[in-house]
């Protein structure tokens, strides 16, 4: 099943990040610091994205959500977009508090954080044109397109915080785990994301 993503440079990029996080986290004193703000600022391209797809989408099965109980229509689709950004921006401003009083911003690698946002902002960029392009052509499930970012960041989030409420000292078994549930995260996304847009 995992084979078939091997060709994937998208999976090829989120898994050469991950290795590289945790052989960053071994290297250095206050690596997983660095790696915990990384991942915050990946959760938050990832929302970013979403956002500006929901925001530019034209072509969908209007069928597929709703709004305040009722079928999404093309007078109030424009609502869907700033209903998620309330929500998921609301999410991150509070867990951004909760990271500043946890791990202190001060010790961040900046070079290695710059090196690590910008290739996933490229990633996330060329995944959005690609998306855009196969919107041409195919109708978007829009209700599932709402929700798929939450399949990213959960696992990701978790692994961050379970330790850090338990007053565990971080290790690379959390690396390690956080990685294996971006992994499958990552293929339920391309999954769902194939069935919203009918490829």
């Amino acid at each position: 099943m995992i084979k078939k993503y091997f060709s994937n440079p998208y999976f090829l990029m989120l898994l050469a990040s991950n290795l590289y996080c945790i052989w960053y986290f071994k290297n250095h004193d206050n690596g997983f610091v660095t790696v915990v703000w990384i991942y915050w600022i990946q959760s938050v391209i990832i929302g970013f994205f979403n956002f500006i797809d929901l925001l530019t989408i034209k072509n969908y099965d209007p069928g597929t959500a709703k709004l305040n109980g009722q079928p999404i229509t093309e007078k109030n689709v424009g609502c869907l977009p700033w209903f998620f950004l309330l929500h998921y921006g609301l999410f991150h401003f509070v867990y951004g508090i909760f990271l500043l009083i946890k791990f202190s911003i001060l010790k961040v690698d900046k070079s290695f954080l710059l090196i690590g946002v910008a290739a996933f902002l490229a990633e996330s960029l060329a995944g959005f044109i690609r998306r855009k392009t196969a919107e041409q052509e195919k109708k978007f499930n829009i209700g599932s397109l709402f929700f798929l970012p939450y399949l990213r960041i959960i696992p990701m989030h978790l692994i961050i915080m379970v330790p850090a409420f338990l007053g565990v000292e971080p290790s690379i078994v959390f690396l390690v785990l956080k990685t294996i549930a971006d992994i499958f995260s990552f293929i339920l996304y391309q999954r769902m994301w194939q069935k919203a847009s009918g490829v």
